[in-house]
């Protein structure tokens, strides 16, 4: 594999002249910003700014548009005026923009092109891979495993989702009472309050309990959890003998995604860990709480130091700004962007970043392909949690962008161009003027990467007529930044707006009580992952945990 290949800078003039003055301060002048970060009431003052600008980017909640289809007519939206059942039904995802007729027959621009002409813009030869200067294969299993939990698409049709629009944990706590009560010891035994399931091993390692009993059988206790998702497809492909094998390794997680790669089943049980450790010393320093309690505050401060966690560590990965930004959720509590979560269906697609995934992983000094580790969480306990974290914070991500997806995903790139024409979305460059920037008029003004142009050209003849899909990943990636310009730009707006407006995070609510003194105390220790990685893993404090390269 290679670094990064150098090419010409793209033309910056479609971006606005404050928005390039804007990125420049905040990627240079280290200096100020170590300055302003010194001092307390600078920081805090800074901070709003910034989140709050990237919050205002675009038009705020709620929004008037949606993917609701009309009752009795699946194949009519209703995305294209505003009804009480689409601002009330949360079954359908919400949008930043309303349909769009790009593609449609008689469309000035033409029809849009076959989407499997379009595996080009995707596959990568071997050998011209390249790989990323900023971002570790961690990084990239945090942010699949993080986003698994809410941007979840309802397989039967993409316009829908079960998610709750919050950050809530569900992968590891579940979306219902039914299935968390499936995950938890329910226990007044002394020593087992508020616990979750789980087994020690032979190391002396901690993990949930296995999903299927010896026979292939998912286990009766866990009958209210979701079955591991596309596990069927998998077997498809895999074969009866190799979808046996890997049904043995794979965990009781509430989330149907969870278990996907060794990677997300590492952080479900790693926060499963952490979930026990503060229920143990809860029970400790409040001996009169019940099981019920002592589960419920536990529950409480796992979600909102994975918000931390998600702010101070995960998003300030992602953005190239020196100024280091604070997950202070007093900055929206009165803010006019303060309004109830509704995931958008262009946050869904955005996050499809399979080309930061490398086409063989780096476990314990094997080489072992992309394909191979799926479901196989036997990479994950063979060799402990700490090797398998380091392994993970040593080993680059590839390069985000067209031209660079290892051929095992290449189909799901292929699948996610078609959700996006489902859902009717605009163009690229609908989505560059509703968030902020110009309108680009020449290729240049998207990338500077010689390829990238000569096939955007032969597959779309105009900037106009470039999917939402393929733009976002034809953009290139700035120095110091994990991810492209309107990606980035488009995180900062939800995840900003989605996690700060967390319930748990409100203003009378985000307090020692709602947390307990203990668990305030976990909060205010809290704000990357290395941290928890430090208290539930042996040897945690001296193995890499790192977003960064």
């Amino acid at each position: 594999m290679n670094l990064p290949r150098q090419h010409p800078a793209r033309d910056t003039t479609a971006d606005g002249l404050m928005n390039r003055v804007e990125a420049y301060a905040l990627s240079n002048f280290k200096w100020l910003w170590q300055f302003i970060m010194a001092i307390s009431f600078l920081r805090k003052l800074v901070n709003k700014s910034i989140i709050n600008r990237a919050v205002m980017r675009a038009r705020t909640r709620p929004s008037p548009y949606g993917s609701m289809a009309v009752q009795g007519d699946s194949d009519k939206p209703m995305a294209g005026y505003t009804s009480w059942e689409l601002m009330m039904d949360r079954t359908w995802y919400k949008r930043h923009l309303p349909q769009s007729d790009l593609g449609d027959p008689g469309h000035k621009l033409g029809p849009l092109p076959d989407v499997q002409d379009l595996r080009e813009l995707y596959h990568v030869e071997p050998g011209e891979e390249t790989m990323s200067e900023t971002s570790t294969v961690l990084f990239l299993s945090f942010a699949q495993w993080f986003t698994d939990g809410f941007l979840m698409t309802d397989t039967s049709d993409q316009r829908k989702t079960h998610t709750s629009h919050h950050i809530d944990f569900n992968p590891l706590y579940g979306l219902s009472r039914e299935q968390s009560d499936a995950l938890r010891e329910r226990s007044e035994d002394a020593g087992r309050k508020g616990r979750m399931k789980s087994e020690i091993d032979e190391n002396g390692e901690e993990w949930a309990p296995k999903y299927f009993d010896e026979n292939g059988n998912p286990k009766p206790e866990f009958a209210a959890l979701r079955p591991p998702l596309r596990l069927d497809q998998y077997e498809e492909k895999a074969g009866p003998e190799r979808t046996a094998y890997v049904k043995q390794t794979i965990f009781a997680f509430a989330g149907d995604r969870a278990n996907t790669t060794p990677f997300t089943a590492m952080l479900n049980n790693l926060f499963l860990r952490e979930h026990n450790r503060v229920a143990g010393l809860l029970e400790v320093a409040y001996s009169d709480w019940d099981d019920e309690r002592v589960f419920q505050v536990a529950r409480n401060v796992n979600v909102a130091q994975l918000i931390k966690i998600v702010v101070e560590d995960y998003i300030n990965h992602i953005s190239p700004y020196w100024f280091q930004i604070e997950a202070d959720p007093s900055v929206c509590w009165k803010a006019q962007w303060n309004k109830p979560n509704w995931i958008p269906i262009e946050f869904n697609l955005l996050y499809r970043w399979h080309s930061l995934t490398p086409s063989y992983f780096e476990i314990d000094g094997n080489q072992v392909p992309g394909e191979a580790i799926l479901f196989d969480n036997a990479h994950l306990t063979g060799i402990g949690m700490a090797k398998a974290i380091d392994s993970a914070s040593k080993q680059p991500a590839w390069n985000m962008g067209l031209l660079n997806t290892p051929e095992f995903l290449v189909d799901v790139e292929i699948a996610s161009l078609v959700q996006g024409r489902t859902n009717r979305l605009g163009s690229y460059n609908d989505y560059r003027e509703a968030m902020g920037y110009g309108r680009v008029t020449e290729f240049e003004q998207i990338t500077g990467h010689p390829k990238r142009i000569e096939l955007l050209k032969k597959h779309y003849g105009h900037v106009d007529k470039i999917e939402f899909f393929v733009g976002l990943f034809a953009e290139d990636v700035a120095e110091r930044a994990a991810v492209p310009p309107l990606i980035g730009r488009m995180v900062a707006l939800d995840a900003f707006s989605q996690a700060l407006t967390n319930p748990l995070l409100s203003q009378h609510t985000f307090n020692p009580r709602t947390f307990s003194d203990v668990g305030w105390k976990i909060l205010n220790e809290t704000s990357k992952l290395a941290d928890v990685v430090a208290r539930n893993v042996s040897g945690g404090d001296t193995i890499k945990a790192s977003f960064d390269i």
